[in-house]
């Protein structure tokens, strides 16, 4: 029987976010911060959250290294989702605080993504 993916949804509201962050596992590889909740549900699967410091004064810079970080993420999706438990909830906050000042896009999403892989290979998302 083929193993089923757990489904993958968008961590929302001002609540979720702070329960991820001040109950989670904090894991970190630079410029990111990886916030892991788990528990036992129902509803299996995964959500995921993507907040940026607001050292980052302009919100159309705050906007771009948000849709940087879905984008490293898409592309790690499988790598996340294969090392969750079935009856398990993870959620997971991502937390951008680094550089204010790269150059360009590119500058900014090579780190980003470099960072996301440490992180999908540090995290154990499997246990709380």
């Amino acid at each position: 029987m083929p193993l089923v993916q757990p489904s993958i949804e968008t961590l929302r509201g001002f609540g979720s976010f702070t329960r991820v962050i001040t109950l989670g596992k904090k894991y970190e590889s630079k410029p990111i911060k990886a916030f892991v909740f788990s528990s036992i549900s129902k509803k299996a699967g995964l959500r995921v959250g993507f907040a940026v410091t607001r050292g980052m004064r302009k919100a159309v810079q705050r906007n771009l290294i948000k849709r940087l970080m879905r984008e490293a993420f898409r592309t790690k999706r499988e790598e996340f989702s294969a090392r969750i438990d079935p009856g398990r909830l993870v959620e997971i906050v991502f937390l951008y605080n680094g550089d204010t000042k790269s150059p360009s896009t590119q500058g900014r999403f090579i780190p980003i993504n470099q960072a996301l892989a440490e992180l999908s290979a540090t995290m154990n998302v499997v246990r709380p």
